[in-house]
């Protein structure tokens, strides 16, 4: 069984170092704690898994979703987790950015969005984050409408 809870200023040194052994870089976390989710085993309170939602005015960019071992359900639990967080912080609406048509298929079944990258709010193109993904071949953006998800 899983713990999913939401991130403290003394899990972020725990945090970095499940990231670079993913070789996920994240600049800023701290600036954004209030908006990552941790999955961590109920027995020892290992970390599992990691999701958080980079904050953009009333928009938030999906980041840092990673998980060391979990199945589907694990992974569209811990997402639709974000969302119910980006909700509860009365975000408009959440954007990611995916490069494979099994996370295509994946977000879709979340109720999220293709979406042109001519059509990804402004505020959202001038993160490091996004202008990163628009230099991958075969990247997508997607979003979905914070008014579709459930509390």
């Amino acid at each position: 069984m899983h713990i999913i809870r939401q991130a403290e200023t003394t899990d972020v040194e725990k945090i970095a170092d499940f990231l670079n052994k993913a070789e996920v870089k994240v600049e800023g976390l701290e600036e954004w704690l209030d908006y990552f989710l941790l999955m961590e085993t109920e027995e020892d309170q290992a970390l599992i898994g990691t999701i958080g939602i980079e904050p953009f005015e009333k928009v938030g960019l999906l980041r840092s979703m990673i998980l060391s071992k979990g199945t589907v359900e694990d992974i569209l639990f811990l997402i639709q987790q974000a969302l119910k967080l980006a909700k509860e912080k009365e975000m408009d609406a959440i954007y990611c950015s995916v490069t494979n048509q099994y996370s295509l298929q994946l977000f879709q079944l979340l109720g999220f969005q293709r979406i042109d990258m001519d059509d990804i709010p402004h505020i959202l193109k001038e993160s490091n984050g996004v202008k990163s993904v628009f230099t991958v071949d075969k990247s997508h953006f997607m979003y979905i409408p914070m008014n579709i998800v459930d509390k």
